[in-house]
């Protein structure tokens, strides 16, 4: 059996079955974990990125990534001491780019080298091509350690989210931005929700199991957001014309409720380091 990341817990249960492979629930904790032990996770999330750097290296100018690049940065604006930024799996540096635009002393680490040599030779930017434990960062040195989309793709948050609190200055943020399992996606989608994938998404979080991951890395949350709902596994399963309209009318009143109940497909936490 493997053991829970979040409890250390080593009883568990089938939680679901996709693409060949488990998802287990801790018994004790509920965490959900994919089961690893038959299959090389590091070398297929490698394959996965590779084949989306173009998508990713297309947020540089996107309108709409630009917008929440903006929006982002006002929130982090009051945690600039020294002015250090760290991104943890920064990708081709399109959000890092706007953080060092916007003044801040930039730091990247990003696994995948294709991903990291394009933000380092074509962007400029400082990215150290690996992960964060051997980034070799001084302890408490970092306003603001940033996340997005990472989280869900490590065997071990726990130690990830353990080395973000160490590198945080006393009052720096933790910001981890990852899917929702108890979404009303989830709900409406079961297992045929994209983001339900036991091949890349190896830790599938709740607001509550990541309060507690955050917790036990000694940070503590002050706040918690979440928006997005899908009502279809695809975009080719999306209605046209009228029934798309009479969809998103369908789609509102859940849009409107998962930014207050923490249900929508996405969680979002600000967790600070206590001085």
């Amino acid at each position: 059996m493997q053991v829970c990341d979040m409890c250390g817990e080593d009883s568990n249960e089938l939680f679901a079955e996709k693409h060949g492979l488990e998802y287990l629930r801790c018994v004790k904790c509920s965490f959900v974990f994919s089961n690893t032990t038959d299959f090389d996770f590091t070398s297929f999330n490698e394959e996965i990125i590779e084949d989306l750097q173009s998508l990713h290296v297309g947020k540089l100018n996107s309108p709409r990534h630009l917008k929440q690049y903006r929006q982002l940065l006002k929130e982090f604006e009051p945690y600039r001491q020294s002015g250090r930024f760290l991104e943890i799996g920064c990708s081709t540096g399109s959000f890092l780019s706007k953080v060092r635009d916007a003044g801040w002393q930039e730091y990247g680490v990003e696994p995948v080298a294709s991903s990291a040599r394009y933000g380092i030779d074509q962007l400029g930017l400082n990215i150290h091509v690996g992960v964060l434990e051997t980034a070799g960062l001084e302890s408490d040195s970092f306003d603001v350690v940033y996340s997005n989309a990472v989280v869900e793709h490590l065997s071990s948050p726990s130690e990830v989210i353990a080395d973000a609190s160490r590198i945080l200055r006393p009052g720096g943020l933790f910001y981890a931005d990852t899917v929702n399992l108890d979404s009303y996606t989830w709900r409406f989608l079961g297992a045929r929700w994209k983001l339900f994938d036991p091949r890349m998404h190896l830790s599938l979080f709740t607001p509550e199991t990541l309060r507690v991951f955050c917790e036990k890395s000694g940070l503590e949350v002050i706040k918690m957001t979440s928006h997005g709902v899908r009502f279809h596994a695809t975009r080719e399963d999306k209605p046209q014309g009228v029934n798309r309209l009479l969809d998103e009318m369908r789609k509102a009143p859940y849009s409107w409720a998962a930014r207050r109940t923490l249900k929508g497909d996405n969680i979002a936490v600000y967790a600070v380091k206590p001085r």
